[in-house]
Protein backbone atom coordinates (compact mmCIF):
# COMPACT_ATOMS: atom_id res chain seq x y z
CA UNK A 1 0.00 0.00 0.00
CA UNK A 2 1.27 3.46 -0.87
CA UNK A 3 2.29 5.57 2.10
CA UNK A 4 -0.05 8.56 2.54
CA UNK A 5 1.62 11.93 2.14
CA UNK A 6 1.78 14.27 5.09
CA UNK A 7 0.12 17.09 3.16
CA UNK A 8 -1.74 17.55 -0.11
CA UNK A 9 0.61 19.24 -2.58
CA UNK A 10 -1.70 21.55 -4.51
CA UNK A 11 -1.17 24.98 -6.00
CA UNK A 12 -4.51 26.64 -6.79
CA UNK A 13 -2.62 29.59 -8.30
CA UNK A 14 -1.20 27.50 -11.15
CA UNK A 15 -2.70 28.03 -14.59
CA UNK A 16 -4.00 24.47 -15.05
CA UNK A 17 -5.13 23.77 -11.49
CA UNK A 18 -8.82 24.18 -12.33
CA UNK A 19 -8.54 22.41 -15.66
CA UNK A 20 -11.39 19.89 -15.74
CA UNK A 21 -13.69 21.95 -13.52
CA UNK A 22 -15.90 23.05 -16.42
CA UNK A 23 -16.48 19.46 -17.53
CA UNK A 24 -17.30 18.30 -14.00
CA UNK A 25 -19.61 21.24 -13.33
CA UNK A 26 -21.48 20.66 -16.60
CA UNK A 27 -22.30 17.09 -15.51
CA UNK A 28 -24.02 18.29 -12.31
CA UNK A 29 -25.17 21.78 -13.24
CA UNK A 30 -28.80 20.73 -13.67
CA UNK A 31 -28.82 19.46 -10.03
CA UNK A 32 -27.35 22.60 -8.49
CA UNK A 33 -30.09 24.14 -6.35
CA UNK A 34 -28.30 26.02 -3.57
CA UNK A 35 -24.94 27.61 -2.86
CA UNK A 36 -23.73 24.81 -0.61
CA UNK A 37 -24.03 22.47 -3.62
CA UNK A 38 -21.36 24.49 -5.43
CA UNK A 39 -18.96 24.17 -2.49
CA UNK A 40 -19.49 20.40 -2.31
CA UNK A 41 -18.69 20.12 -6.02
CA UNK A 42 -15.49 22.07 -5.36
CA UNK A 43 -14.53 19.71 -2.52
CA UNK A 44 -15.21 16.73 -4.79
CA UNK A 45 -13.05 18.30 -7.51
CA UNK A 46 -10.13 18.74 -5.08
CA UNK A 47 -10.36 15.16 -3.80
CA UNK A 48 -10.72 13.43 -7.17
CA UNK A 49 -8.31 15.46 -9.31
CA UNK A 50 -5.58 16.42 -6.84
CA UNK A 51 -5.79 13.80 -4.05
CA UNK A 52 -6.30 10.60 -6.08
CA UNK A 53 -9.73 9.92 -4.58
CA UNK A 54 -12.42 7.97 -6.43
CA UNK A 55 -16.06 8.32 -5.50
CA UNK A 56 -17.84 5.03 -4.70
CA UNK A 57 -21.33 6.32 -4.04
CA UNK A 58 -23.40 8.04 -1.40
CA UNK A 59 -24.25 7.17 2.20
CA UNK A 60 -22.22 6.44 5.34
CA UNK A 61 -21.67 2.70 4.89
CA UNK A 62 -18.18 1.89 6.20
CA UNK A 63 -17.69 -1.34 4.24
CA UNK A 64 -15.80 -1.33 0.96
CA UNK A 65 -15.99 -4.07 -1.70
CA UNK A 66 -12.58 -5.15 -2.98
CA UNK A 67 -13.63 -4.76 -6.62
CA UNK A 68 -14.99 -1.22 -6.32
CA UNK A 69 -13.06 0.94 -8.85
CA UNK A 70 -14.70 4.28 -8.06
CA UNK A 71 -15.21 7.25 -10.35
CA UNK A 72 -14.20 10.88 -10.74
CA UNK A 73 -17.88 11.80 -11.29
CA UNK A 74 -20.43 12.63 -8.64
CA UNK A 75 -23.05 9.87 -8.25
CA UNK A 76 -26.77 10.34 -8.75
CA UNK A 77 -28.60 11.85 -5.79
CA UNK A 78 -25.33 13.26 -4.39
CA UNK A 79 -27.29 16.27 -3.08
CA UNK A 80 -30.61 14.49 -2.54
CA UNK A 81 -30.99 15.65 1.07
CA UNK A 82 -31.67 19.36 1.44
CA UNK A 83 -29.53 19.75 4.56
CA UNK A 84 -27.00 16.87 4.48
CA UNK A 85 -24.36 15.38 2.19
CA UNK A 86 -22.81 11.91 2.49
CA UNK A 87 -20.24 10.87 -0.11
CA UNK A 88 -17.96 7.82 -0.04
CA UNK A 89 -14.49 7.74 -1.56
CA UNK A 90 -11.65 5.26 -1.89
CA UNK A 91 -7.96 6.11 -1.95
CA UNK A 92 -5.24 3.44 -1.97
CA UNK A 93 -7.88 0.86 -0.93
CA UNK A 94 -8.83 2.97 2.09
CA UNK A 95 -12.39 4.22 2.51
CA UNK A 96 -13.11 7.88 3.29
CA UNK A 97 -16.39 9.59 4.05
CA UNK A 98 -17.08 13.20 3.08
CA UNK A 99 -19.93 14.33 5.33
CA UNK A 100 -21.53 17.77 5.49
CA UNK A 101 -24.60 19.44 6.90
CA UNK A 102 -26.10 22.91 6.82
CA UNK A 103 -26.63 24.86 10.05
CA UNK A 104 -28.24 28.29 9.64
CA UNK A 105 -25.81 30.19 7.38
CA UNK A 106 -22.85 27.77 7.64
CA UNK A 107 -21.83 24.51 6.01
CA UNK A 108 -19.95 22.10 8.30
CA UNK A 109 -17.79 19.62 6.37
CA UNK A 110 -15.96 16.56 7.75
CA UNK A 111 -13.55 14.13 6.12
CA UNK A 112 -13.26 10.78 7.90
CA UNK A 113 -10.69 8.02 7.41
CA UNK A 114 -12.73 4.90 8.18
CA UNK A 115 -9.65 2.82 9.06
CA UNK A 116 -7.90 5.16 11.49
CA UNK A 117 -10.97 7.20 12.53
CA UNK A 118 -8.99 10.38 11.87
CA UNK A 119 -11.44 13.17 11.07
CA UNK A 120 -11.10 16.81 10.04
CA UNK A 121 -13.50 19.69 10.46
CA UNK A 122 -14.21 22.68 8.20
CA UNK A 123 -16.80 25.47 8.47
CA UNK A 124 -17.60 27.69 5.47
CA UNK A 125 -20.34 30.21 4.68
CA UNK A 126 -21.90 29.55 1.25
CA UNK A 127 -23.64 32.92 1.02
CA UNK A 128 -20.35 34.83 1.22
CA UNK A 129 -18.27 32.46 -0.94
CA UNK A 130 -20.62 31.54 -3.79
CA UNK A 131 -21.70 34.39 -6.08
CA UNK A 132 -23.76 32.51 -8.69
CA UNK A 133 -25.21 29.01 -9.15
CA UNK A 134 -24.49 28.83 -12.90
CA UNK A 135 -21.59 29.80 -15.13
CA UNK A 136 -17.81 29.61 -15.09
CA UNK A 137 -15.79 29.19 -11.93
CA UNK A 138 -14.83 32.86 -12.05
CA UNK A 139 -18.52 33.73 -11.90
CA UNK A 140 -19.66 31.12 -9.38
CA UNK A 141 -16.60 31.13 -7.09
CA UNK A 142 -14.65 34.41 -7.40
CA UNK A 143 -12.27 33.35 -4.59
CA UNK A 144 -11.96 29.70 -5.62
CA UNK A 145 -8.18 29.60 -5.04
CA UNK A 146 -8.54 30.80 -1.44
CA UNK A 147 -11.37 28.33 -0.78
CA UNK A 148 -9.31 25.44 -2.17
CA UNK A 149 -6.43 26.44 0.11
CA UNK A 150 -8.76 26.23 3.13
CA UNK A 151 -10.05 22.84 1.96
CA UNK A 152 -6.48 21.59 1.68
CA UNK A 153 -5.29 23.00 5.01
CA UNK A 154 -8.34 22.30 7.18
CA UNK A 155 -10.01 19.33 5.48
CA UNK A 156 -7.29 17.21 3.84
CA UNK A 157 -4.00 17.85 5.64
CA UNK A 158 -5.16 16.93 9.18
CA UNK A 159 -6.30 13.47 8.01
CA UNK A 160 -3.32 12.73 5.77
CA UNK A 161 -0.72 14.12 8.20
CA UNK A 162 -2.10 11.95 11.01
CA UNK A 163 -1.77 8.89 8.79
CA UNK A 164 1.81 9.78 7.89
CA UNK A 165 2.82 10.21 11.55
CA UNK A 166 1.44 6.80 12.47
CA UNK A 167 3.54 5.15 9.76
CA UNK A 168 6.84 7.05 9.87
CA UNK A 169 7.44 7.81 13.54
CA UNK A 170 8.17 4.19 14.64
CA UNK A 171 10.59 3.75 11.72
CA UNK A 172 12.50 6.93 12.51
CA UNK A 173 12.70 6.01 16.21
CA UNK A 174 14.17 2.55 15.55
CA UNK A 175 16.69 3.75 12.97
CA UNK A 176 18.00 6.83 14.76
CA UNK A 177 21.23 6.13 16.74
CA UNK A 178 21.14 7.14 20.36
CA UNK A 179 24.27 9.27 20.00
CA UNK A 180 22.61 11.46 17.38
CA UNK A 181 19.78 12.49 19.69
CA UNK A 182 19.69 16.22 20.26
CA UNK A 183 20.20 16.78 24.02
CA UNK A 184 18.29 20.04 23.78
CA UNK A 185 15.16 18.44 22.33
CA UNK A 186 12.16 17.64 24.48
CA UNK A 187 13.62 19.39 27.52
CA UNK A 188 10.43 19.12 29.55
CA UNK A 189 10.81 15.36 30.01
CA UNK A 190 14.56 15.25 30.77
CA UNK A 191 16.38 15.81 34.08
CA UNK A 192 18.21 19.09 34.39
CA UNK A 193 21.96 18.84 33.94
CA UNK A 194 22.65 20.76 37.17
CA UNK A 195 20.57 18.52 39.47
CA UNK A 196 22.52 17.60 42.65
CA UNK A 197 24.50 14.35 42.52
CA UNK A 198 22.51 12.86 45.38
CA UNK A 199 19.38 12.83 43.17
CA UNK A 200 20.55 12.32 39.60
CA UNK A 201 23.84 11.85 37.80
CA UNK A 202 24.77 14.31 35.12
CA UNK A 203 23.23 12.64 32.04
CA UNK A 204 25.10 14.59 29.36
CA UNK A 205 28.57 15.11 30.91
CA UNK A 206 28.00 18.82 30.92
CA UNK A 207 30.16 21.11 33.12
CA UNK A 208 29.00 21.20 36.73
CA UNK A 209 28.74 24.97 36.73
CA UNK A 210 26.34 26.05 39.44
CA UNK A 211 26.20 22.63 41.18
CA UNK A 212 28.20 23.86 44.17
CA UNK A 213 25.60 26.54 44.89
CA UNK A 214 22.80 23.95 44.96
CA UNK A 215 24.59 21.02 46.61
CA UNK A 216 27.24 22.03 49.20
CA UNK A 217 28.51 18.42 49.36
CA UNK A 218 29.18 18.12 45.64
CA UNK A 219 32.48 18.66 43.89
CA UNK A 220 31.02 20.92 41.25
CA UNK A 221 31.86 24.53 40.64
CA UNK A 222 29.63 27.27 41.94
CA UNK A 223 28.61 30.50 40.31
CA UNK A 224 29.56 32.47 43.48
CA UNK A 225 33.13 33.77 43.78
CA UNK A 226 35.01 31.40 46.20
CA UNK A 227 36.55 32.65 49.41
CA UNK A 228 40.37 32.21 49.64
CA UNK A 229 41.69 29.50 51.94
CA UNK A 230 44.35 31.74 53.64
CA UNK A 231 43.18 35.30 53.25
CA UNK A 232 45.90 37.92 53.43
CA UNK A 233 45.35 41.07 55.52
CA UNK A 234 43.56 43.72 53.64
CA UNK A 235 45.43 46.99 53.65
CA UNK A 236 44.15 50.30 52.40
CA UNK A 237 45.79 51.40 49.20
CA UNK A 238 47.30 54.74 50.32
CA UNK A 239 50.51 56.34 49.17
CA UNK A 240 53.63 55.94 51.35
CA UNK A 241 54.20 59.21 53.24
CA UNK A 242 57.24 58.12 55.23
CA UNK A 243 57.71 57.63 58.97
CA UNK A 244 55.73 60.13 61.09
CA UNK A 245 57.85 62.74 62.93
CA UNK A 246 56.95 62.74 66.67
CA UNK A 247 58.05 66.39 66.88
CA UNK A 248 55.73 67.44 64.12
CA UNK A 249 53.21 70.15 65.10
CA UNK A 250 54.26 70.63 68.78
CA UNK A 251 51.74 72.35 71.02
CA UNK A 252 52.34 75.95 72.07
CA UNK A 253 55.00 76.60 74.77
CA UNK A 254 56.49 73.17 74.03
CA UNK A 255 59.36 72.29 76.38
CA UNK A 256 60.88 68.89 75.62
CA UNK A 257 62.62 68.79 79.03
CA UNK A 258 59.26 68.44 80.75
CA UNK A 259 58.61 65.14 78.89
CA UNK A 260 61.96 63.39 79.18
Amino acid sequence: METPTATVAVDPQSADFFYGWDLLFKTVENRIGKKSDVLMVLAHFLLTKHCNFRCVGIGDDKSLPDDEPGSELLPDQWNGDNAKYSLRYVRNKVLYLLLAHITEDALIVNLLDVNTKNVSNLCVTPDTLVAELKGSIAKTLPTAAAIIERFRRELCDPVFAANAREITVPQLTSQTPAQTTDPLADDARRPLAYMPHSFELNPYNMPDVGRGDLDPLSAGMGNLFPFPQNPAPVRPNVPDQGTPDPDHAQPPDWDPDHYM
